[in-house]
Formats: structure tokens, sequence, C-alpha cells
């Protein structure tokens, strides 16, 4: 039964070691994420700074656009990992049968299970507001 345990105990520090590796590569994604809307958005200043004409707003508004899809996908990436380490704890707690996970991996598990609305809605607004930014005062006369 102690084999048991150690096993589960080093399993479960496998799965928090990835977890937190995981979790390195998505705040070097949103850092990379926040550099490009604030690139998109300079363009678009600098655009209108010098009259840019049709296609240039073309473009620049295409770019914009491309950093909003990049966030898309940013964000799924991050609560994939969220819901890949709940799974994969959630399996090994099944794997185990009599050994329980720690108290801190149960905790995550129950916070997992009323889902991540505020994460997403957090994520959509910053990525809706970033393209506005880039985009709007392009299009439209914002000196009014």
């Amino acid at each position: 039964m102690e084999d048991i345990i150690i096993q589960s105990a080093m399993t479960e520090i496998a799965m928090w070691d990835a977890f937190h590796t995981g979790r390195t590569a998505n705040a070097t994604g949103l850092l990379a994420l926040v550099i490009a809307f604030w690139v998109a958005a300079r363009f678009s200043s600098v655009s209108m700074d010098k009259g840019t004409n049709l296609l240039g707003k073309v473009i620049v508004t295409t770019f914009a656009v491309s950093v909003f899809m990049f966030s898309m996908i940013v964000f799924t990436n991050i609560g994939n990992l969220f819901e890949g380490q709940a799974a994969a704890l959630a399996a090994l707690d099944a794997a185990n049968g009599d050994v329980d996970l720690s108290p801190a991996a149960q905790a995550y598990l129950a916070n997992q299970d009323a889902g991540n609305g505020f994460g997403i809605a957090m994520a959509l607004m910053m990525s809706v507001s970033a393209l506005a930014i880039a985009v709007l005062p392009m299009w439209f006369n914002t000196n009014d």
C-alpha cells in the first residue's frame, strides 16, 4: 500500500510540474499577444496620422483581425491547459482507488467543476476591445 501512495504522489507531482511548465509557455504567449495588440494599435495610429488610403486601411485592419484570431488561439490554449490538468487529476484519482489525491488537487478539481466562464468572458472582452481600439478609429470619425 505504501508503494501505491508514493507512486501516486510522484505521479501527481509530475502532473503539477507539467502544468506549471505549460503555464510558463502560456504566459509567454499572452505577453506576445499584448505586444501584438499594441503593434496593431500603433500601426493604426501611424496610418491615420499619415492619411493612408483604402488599401493601407485594409492591410492594417487585416493585421489587427489576425492578431484577434491569434488571441483566440492563445486563450483556447490557456483554457485547454487548465481543463487538461483537471482531466489528468481526475483520471489519477479514479486509478488510485482508495488512495486520495492531495488536498490541493482536490481543491483544484472542485474549482474546475464550476467551469471558467469568467476567464472566457475576460478573454473575449480583452480581445474585442483591443481589436476595436486598433480598427475603429481608422474607419469611423472619432473626433466628433
